[in-house]
């Protein structure tokens, strides 16, 4: 009875040490650039007379801050969008900048998936050979001892006939232990390896990827920057072709155990 109040106690503490994550918001500043709204989303844009870029934050995922970004080509001329040349710079107070950093580079980020996925595939052909050959090896070794008792003399054949058991029990028992290690690691491998493919294709429909673009069109997609915690602003810096465009977010950090959720919609 005792063991099971500790057992409650423990779990009512660690109960109550769970806090909900914090909650990273930016908002643009729309001191430097134009505003529009779109299903919820602050855009603030910049032009000349060559491209359109428009921006707005859309979350932090893995330590990753997503932007959508639109870029429309308003030149006589091709021009080339690359998301590996844009920049974030990171400021921790109003005047001092932290540090720069590119945009990741959406072919590196799904080839790092793709080589992810493929090991992930090959651990689980690989634990269920390991399975094979060990249900294989076992099974030798219990007929070799069952063979090993049917040369014993009649003074023994009775404690030989016992190990005998023993040992076909113990090989049967290992075997069941491989086989279920075995696949067990098959299944872990295949689901991160089928986690690996739904995320990489998840990426590479909303990732915004390399591509020359004509007069009149436009091309969107997701920008994804390092994320910084104790940032305070973000400068984001896109270009392309000939034009430059930058846009000012304000980080604001929100700590769910601090504020009042309104429950009524709920």
């Amino acid at each position: 009875m005792r063991i099971i109040i500790k057992i409650a106690i423990i779990a009512i503490i660690f109960t109550r040490c769970a806090v909900p994550a914090p909650i990273t918001k930016l908002t643009p500043s729309t001191i430097e650039n134009k505003d529009y709204w779109n299903m919820g989303q602050q855009f603030v844009y910049a032009s000349d007379k060559s491209v359109w870029f428009d921006c707005a934050y859309n979350r932090m995922e893995n330590n990753k801050l997503i932007f959508d970004v639109k870029v429309t080509n308003m030149a006589d001329t091709f021009i080339l969008v690359d998301p590996t040349k844009f920049k974030m710079q990171v400021y921790f107070n109003d005047t001092f900048v932290g540090g720069e950093n590119h945009a990741f580079d959406p072919e590196d980020v799904l080839l790092n998936l793709k080589i992810s996925e493929n090991v992930a595939s090959a651990g689980a052909k690989n634990a269920a050979t390991v399975g094979l050959i060990s249900a294989i090896l076992i099974t030798g070794a219990a007929v070799a001892v069952a063979a090993s008792a049917d040369h014993s003399s009649d003074r023994h054949y009775q404690n030989h006939i016992e190990r005998k058991e023993n040992a076909l029990s113990t090989a049967l028992i290992t075997n069941e232990v491989a086989q279920v290690a075995a696949s067990s690691m098959a299944e872990e491998s295949n689901i991160r390896a089928d986690n690996n493919w739904t995320y990489r294709k998840s990426l590479a429909e909303t990732f915004l990827r390399k591509t020359t673009i004509r007069k009149g069109f436009y091309i969107d997609g997701e920008v994804h920057f390092p994320y910084y915690p104790g940032a305070k602003w973000y400068r984001l810096v896109f270009s392309s072709g000939k034009s430059t465009a930058d846009f000012l977010f304000k980080q604001k950090i929100i700590y769910p155990e601090s504020v009042r959720v309104n429950t009524s919609y709920q």
